[in-house]
């Protein structure tokens, strides 16, 4: 393996060597006073990234496990929910509601655009009495960042509950979950959170967590029943499943070092990286997935140019660059590549990546100017 290898996709991310580092520490009993110090404290500032003071829950698992738990409490068999498919993930989230017994109508949106307000609008107010409306924030797939601000606020005059995938964006871009009224939201430690796989973090608003007290069905979790997990958030000596000790440990030093960059800095840098990588691909003569006005600030979707060939492109960048790029998903496949800027991504890190990647389309013959991707990048990070 080589150690120097920069890691430029959409999740895992580059880990900070110190959050590496905590991973190697002794593990403490999960019900011990000082294990549950450190918990308390990466719930607390877990709950400060969030934007939130409803329940939080760190919980061992992958995004697809805080999509599943964070449906599972509040959605029963028959239950319509209204689902954002613009993506991969969209898609996937939906899946998961009609896995649970939901009748899921979908809002079918073009890979790489953003919802029309208005239309969202106008299907909950058509009568679909929806228990709940989903919605991906940043879909890993196409890099489009959804108006989740904007979507809250046709929730909170309705009884609709408000559902947020976050994986792609909590903690590189800005989520009020509280603010924006959010009522469930999850999100992965895999990504701006920067800590390794592993992680799945599931918060819930009171108005989440009383739809779970009324249900009418049994609920369909026992390991993501929040009723069994409010009492171990509230009391960390107590026991209901075995915490993963050392992922928390990663997770608390990652909290700490994102809170003491601050959140507001952390958003500057990572909405200047996403500037510098675009202008530099538009540079290169690339065209990009999205439109400027609905990108995301973790990741960008590039198309390629007709002469080049995905594979060989990406595999010249990671044996000859050092660098590891993402392939497209879906309809994207073999069409795009995608690059992930987010957790610890710096300007020494987004340079080398673009310079690569000038490297690797001079290696299939591209017809550009060389160094022109670099110069507008520094541009933007000079300004």
């Amino acid at each position: 393996m080589n150690e120097r290898e920069l890691l430029m996709i959409p999740g895992p991310t580059n880990v900070d060597p110190a959050v590496l580092r905590s991973l190697s520490q002794p593990t403490l009993s999960h019900v011990s006073g000082a294990f549950a110090t450190i918990l308390k404290e990466t719930v607390d500032d877990l709950a400060t990234i969030f934007k939130t003071k409803g329940l939080v829950l760190p919980l061992a698992g992958s995004g697809t496990l805080g999509a599943e738990v964070a449906l599972a409490n509040i959605v029963e068999p028959g239950d319509k929910v209204l689902a954002i498919s613009g993506g991969y993930f969209g898609d996937r989230l939906a899946d998961t509601a009609a896995t649970l017994g939901a009748k899921v109508d979908r809002i079918n949106v073009t890979w790489g655009a953003v919802p029309n307000l208005d239309e969202v609008e106008r299907k909950l107010s058509d009568g679909g009495n929806y228990k709940a409306l989903l919605v991906v924030h940043v879909d890993t797939s196409t890099g489009a960042a959804n108006q989740i601000r904007q979507l809250g606020v046709l929730t909170k005059s309705r009884d609709t509950l408000y559902v947020v995938d976050t994986v792609c964006s909590m903690g590189g871009m800005e989520v009020q979950v509280d603010g924006w009224g959010i009522d469930a939201c999850f999100t992965g430690s895999q990504k701006a959170l920067a800590v390794p796989p592993g992680l799945t973090i599931v918060s819930f608003s009171a108005k989440a967590e009383a739809i779970r007290d009324q249900r009418k069905t049994p609920i369909r979790t026992y390991y993501g029943d929040l009723k069994r997990w409010k009492p171990i958030v509230q009391d960390p000596t107590m026991y209901f499943a075995t915490h993963p000790v050392n992922m928390i440990y990663a997770l608390h030093e990652s909290c700490s070092r994102i809170l003491k960059e601050g959140l507001e800095t952390r958003y500057a840098r990572h909405a200047k990286i996403a500037a510098t990588f675009r202008a530099a691909m538009r540079a290169i003569g690339l065209q990009l997935l999205c439109e400027d006005a609905d990108a995301s600030n973790t990741l960008t979707v590039t198309r390629y140019s007709d002469t080049i060939n995905d594979a060989e492109f990406r595999k010249t960048l990671a044996d000859n660059y050092g660098v590891t790029t993402a392939g497209g998903l879906g309809p994207l496949k073999g069409k795009t590549f995608r690059i992930g800027h987010m957790g610890n991504v710096n300007r020494n890190d987004i340079l080398a990546t673009i310079a690569a990647i000038e490297g690797s389309l001079e290696h299939q013959k591209y017809n550009f100017q060389p160094g022109t991707g670099i110069a507008a990048a520094n541009q933007i990070l000079s300004a």
